[in-house]
C-alpha cells in the first residue's frame, strides 16, 4: 500500500528532484515523526496505535504525509537558487561585515598561493640556469684547481648527490671539476660517474619543483578566481566564480550572460552529466541544512523528554564525543586532551546517571555541537562536489561554444584573436544592447535546403 501511494506521488518528480529533495525530506520528516511517536508512546504502543487504525484512515494519513512531503519538495525546489547563492557568498547587506572578514581570509590564502607560485617559478628559473652551467662534451677548456681544491670540490659534489636539494652554484663547481680532471687522468672515470649522477639528480629536482608548482597552480585554478578578480566569502563561491571566470579569461565571453543561452544547445548526454553533477551538490547541501534543522530541536526535546540518559542515548553521546573529537584534532592536536576529558565526563554522567540536570544540558550541547560538525562536513563535501560541477561548466564552454554562435547565426571566427573580439562584442550586445564595432558580428545564415 505504501509503495503504491509513494509511486503515485513520486511520479510527478524527475529523478534529480527525487534524489536531491524528495527523499531527503521524506527521510528527515518521517524520521522525526517516528522518533517523536515512539518516544511518547513507546515502540509497542506506537505499533499498536497504528495497527488499531482503519485501513482508510491509514491510507489517508499516508497520502496526507506524502502530500506534505511533495509540497515541501516543490517549496525547496523554488528556494534552490536562493540556497545556492547563499552558499556561494551572495549574502544580504546586513551581513556585509561578516562577508568582508571571510573574503579577507580567502584573499590571504590566495595571496599565499600566488606568492608560493612565484617562489617556485624563481626556483625553476634558477635550476634552468644551473642546467645551462652543466659541462658539455665539446667544452675544451681546462681548469686550474689545486689538488686540495679539487678534492674539496669533489667531496662537496658527492654531498649534493645525497641531498634532496640542488644548491646554487653546484653546476658551475661541477664544470670546474670536469675541466680540472683533464689534468688528472686517474680521476676521469670517477668524475664522469659523478657528473652523470648529478645530471640525473638535477633532473629529479627540476621535476619535483615542476610538480610542486603544478599542484599550486591547480589549486589556484580550481579554488580561486584569478587576480585581479575578487574572491567570494565562501569556498563554494570561489569555486563557482573561478569556473565563471574561465571562459572570460580564455575567450572574453561573459559566462553569466551566455550560460542560459548555451544550455539549450548542449548535447543531451552532456547536459545530463552537468545536471547529475549539480544533483550531487544539491543532495549534500540539502542534507547539511536538514541535519541542524531537524536534528537540533529533536535532540533538545529528547534530552529533556527521555526518562533517563541510557541505552541508545548513551551510544549517541559516545558517537557525538567521537565526532567532536575528530573535529578538534583537525583544528588543533593540543586541544584533544581537554576535549576527550570533557566528552568522557559526559559519558560517565550518562552511565552513572548522576547530576541529572547538568547531564542533560551537557548532552544537549554535545549533540548540538556534533550535528553542527556533521553539517559543516557535508558542506565541505558539497564544495568538493562543486569542483566536478564547475569543471563541467568549463568544458561546456570549451567544447560547445561554437554551437551557440551557429544558433545565433554569427560567422565563425578564424583565429583566437578574432574569436575573442567576437565574444566580447556579443557579450556586450546581449548585456547592454550595443557593441563598439558592429562589423565584428557578421551573420552567416544556413543555405536553404532543396534544389
Amino acid at each position: 500500500m505504501f509503495a503504491s501511494v509513494l509511486r503515485e506521488v513520486t511520479g510527478y518528480f524527475d529523478k534529480r528532484a527525487l534524489i536531491s529533495t524528495f527523499f531527503p525530506v521524506l527521510a528527515f520528516l518521517g524520521g522525526a515523526v517516528v522518533v517523536v511517536w515512539t518516544t511518547v508512546s513507546g515502540v509497542a504502543g506506537a505499533l499498536a496505535a497504528w495497527g488499531g487504525l482503519a485501513g482508510t484512515v491509514q491510507v489517508a494519513l499516508l497520502v496526507g504525509f506524502l502530500a506534505l512531503v511533495a509540497f515541501l519538495t516543490f517549496l525547496l525546489g523554488t528556494l534552490r537558487e536562493w540556497q545556492d547563492r547563499l552558499c556561494q557568498g551572495y549574502w544580504p547587506s546586513w551581513a556585509a561585515g561578516l562577508a568582508e572578514r571571510c573574503a579577507r581570509s580567502h584573499r590571504a590564502a590566495r595571496r599565499a598561493l600566488v606568492e608560493r607560485d612565484g617562489e617556485l617559478q624563481r626556483e625553476e628559473e634558477a635550476l634552468a640556469v644551473e642546467r645551462a652551467w652543466l659541462p658539455r662534451p665539446d667544452d675544451a677548456a681546462s681548469g686550474g684547481l689545486t689538488d686540495e681544491e679539487f678534492a674539496a670540490a669533489v667531496t662537496a659534489l658527492r654531498a649534493v648527490r645525497q641531498s634532496p636539494e640542488w644548491p646554487r652554484g653546484t653546476a658551475e663547481r661541477l664544470a670546474e671539476v670536469v675541466r680540472a680532471v683533464r689534468e688528472r687522468p686517474a680521476e676521469i672515470e670517477a668524475v664522469t660517474g659523478l657528473a652523470l649522477d648529478l645530471d640525473a639528480h638535477l633532473a629529479a629536482v627540476e621535476q619535483a619543483v615542476r610538480a610542486r608548482r603544478a599542484a599550486v597552480q591547480q589549486e589556484l585554478f580550481l579554488w580561486y578566481p584569478q587576480p585581479p578578480g575578487d574572491v567570494q566569502p565562501t569556498r563554494m563561491g570561489n569555486v563557482v566564480r573561478a569556473a565563471e571566470q574561465h571562459p572570460t579569461t580564455r575567450y572574453r565571453l561573459d559566462a553569466v550572460v551566455l550560460w542560459t543561452r548555451l544550455q539549450p544547445v548542449l548535447p543531451k548526454e552532456f547536459a545530463d552529466a552537468v545536471r547529475d553533477a549539480k544533483v550531487s551538490v544539491d543532495l549534500l547541501l540539502t542534507t547539511a541544512v536538514f541535519l541542524p534543522l531537524f536534528g537540533m530541536p529533536l535532540t533538545w526535546w529528547l534530552a529533556w523528554r527521555l526518562p533517563a540518559i541510557e541505552g541508545p542515548a548513551t551510544w549517541l553521546t559516545v558517537l557525538a564525543v567521537v565526532v567532536c573529537g575528530c573535529a578538534v584534532v583537525r583544528l588543533n592536536h593540543r586541544m584533544l586532551p581537554p576535549a576527550v576529558a570533557g566528552g568522557g565526563l559526559v559519558v560517565v554522567h550518562a552511565v552513572t546517571r548522576v547530576w541529572e540536570p547538568v547531564l542533560r544540558i551537557e548532552v544537549c550541547l554535545l549533540w548540538t555541537l556534533a550535528l553542527a560538525v556533521l553539517s559543516y562536513g557535508l558542506y565541505r563535501n558539497a564544495t568538493h562536489a562543486t569542483l566536478a560541477y564547475a569543471e563541467r561548466l568549463r568544458t561546456a564552454f570549451d567544447l560547445y561554444r561554437w554551437k551557440l554562435l551557429e544558433e545565433l547565426r554569427i560567422k565563425l571566427p578564424e583565429t583566437l584573436t578574432e574569436e575573442q573580439h567576437v565574444w566580447g562584442g556579443l557579450s556586450q550586445f546581449l548585456y547592454r544592447g550595443g557593441v563598439a564595432d558592429p562589423a565584428l558580428l557578421r551573420y552567416e545564415h544556413p543555405r536553404p535546403e532543396g534544389p
